[in-house]
């Protein structure tokens, strides 16, 4: 089974008409600069490893300047983050999060569904198994009618998305099943699905 780094996922959502914030990968501190520089704003600096939990470890750190994010690159890069040896990171514009959803594509193997099916929540950043059940939206998709724009609206819409965000969240909840289903993925997340204070939406 494929794996693929935060980066390599959100090259995938781009081409799928999810907006990403605007960033690239750095190998080394040297490299992490530039990028900083280019940006030509704060950024968030990430370890890429396969392991979830990687702010807490401390893989994920904010620089000012561009010669912060050449330090603190130098710190993240070549430590361990849950014992997987970080090689690469992320260099990327720092948003002004207001708002976090999550979204999620599974396979609902069992008898009676056999389908993906899309989860929807208003508790992004969590992991969905500690979100409570009334903040979870879910649709099974019919694989023969497929899934349009208006049932990603219509899922958002079940939990109260704002007026003004529907269209950007339903496009993100549209791009993601497009990932999912043109890659034969098993599961497919977005989380979290950021709104920023200026009302931009990023995955």
């Amino acid at each position: 089974m494929a794996r693929l780094f935060e980066y390599q996922g959100k090259q995938l959502l781009k081409a799928s008409k999810v907006p990403i914030p605007q960033g690239e990968v750095a190998t080394n501190p040297q490299e992490a600069k530039k990028i900083a520089e280019k940006i030509g704003k704060p950024v968030a600096i990430k370890s890429q490893v396969w392991a979830g939990g990687r702010g807490k470890a401390g893989g994920i750190k904010f620089a000012e300047h561009a010669i912060d994010a050449e330090i603190v690159a130098n710190e993240i890069l070549g430590s361990e983050i849950k014992k997987l040896k970080v090689e690469k990171v992320l260099v990327e514009e720092k948003l002004d999060i207001d708002k976090e959803y999550y979204i999620g594509v599974i396979v609902d193997s069992s008898r009676e569904v056999r389908a993906p099916v899309i989860m929807f929540s208003t508790e992004g950043g969590m992991d969905i198994e500690s979100v409570p059940p009334e903040k979870i939206a879910t649709v099974t998709v019919d694989v023969l009618r497929g899934f349009r724009l208006y049932d990603a609206l219509n899922l958002a819409l079940k939990l109260k998305v704002p007026t003004k965000f529907l269209p950007g969240v339903a496009q993100a909840i549209s791009g993601l099943f497009k990932t999912f289903k043109e890659y034969n993925c098993r599961t497919a997340e977005i989380n979290p699905l950021i709104i920023t204070k200026d009302g931009k939406v990023f995955a």
